[in-house]
C-alpha cells in the first residue's frame, strides 16, 4: 500500500480541513517540538494531552511525568487515532514524527505502527521506508 507523505517542513498554517497531529504527554505540557507548534498555531490546549483540540490532535508518547511510555502503550493510542481517522473522513490528518524527538523513539519503532491507516492521513516522509516495500 502507498501512503501520502509530507517533507517535514515546519509549518504554521494548514487548510481548514486539515488537522495537525503531534506527539504529546498525558500532562498536556506542550512546551517543546511539534507539541509547541500545535499549541502556538493549531489550538492544542495546555493540560489536554490526548485527542482533538482546535485544529490539532494529540497522540501521547509520554506519561504525565514526561517519561517515555512503553511502545505498546503508544501503539494503543495510534490504534485509537486510526479509528478516529476512519470515523472522521472529511478531514485530512498531517502527522508529525510522533515520539521521534524528545521522547527518543526511533522512526523504525514508530512508523510501522501506522500501517493500514486511512487514506486521509499524510505521514512524514521518513516513515516511507518502514511502510512500503
Amino acid at each position: 500500500m502507498s501512503y501520502p507523505y509530507h517533507n517535514e517542513t515546519i509549518i504554521q498554517t494548514l487548510p481548514e480541513n486539515q488537522v495537525f497531529v503531534f506527539g504529546s504527554n498525558l500532562a498536556g505540557n506542550h512546551h517543546k517540538g511539534a507539541a509547541k507548534i500545535a499549541y502556538d498555531y493549531f489550538g492544542a490546549m495546555m493540560g489536554s494531552g490526548r485527542g482533538w483540540a482546535g485544529q490539532s490532535f494529540a497522540i501521547p508518547t509520554q506519561n504525565e511525568h514526561l517519561q517515555a511510555m512503553p511502545i505498546h502503550q503508544v501503539e494503543h493510542y495510534i490504534h485509537d487515532f486510526k479509528i478516529y481517522t476512519q470515523n472522521h473522513p472529511k478531514f485530512t490528518y498531517f502527522v508529525t514524527a510522533i515520539g521521534c524527538g524528545s521522547t527518543g523513539f526511533s522512526v523504525q519503532d514508530i512508523a510501522p505502527l501506522f500501517k493500514g491507516i486511512s487514506e486521509n492521513v499524510i505521514l512524514p516522509v521518513r516513515f516511507k521506508q518502514f511502510l512500503e516495500n
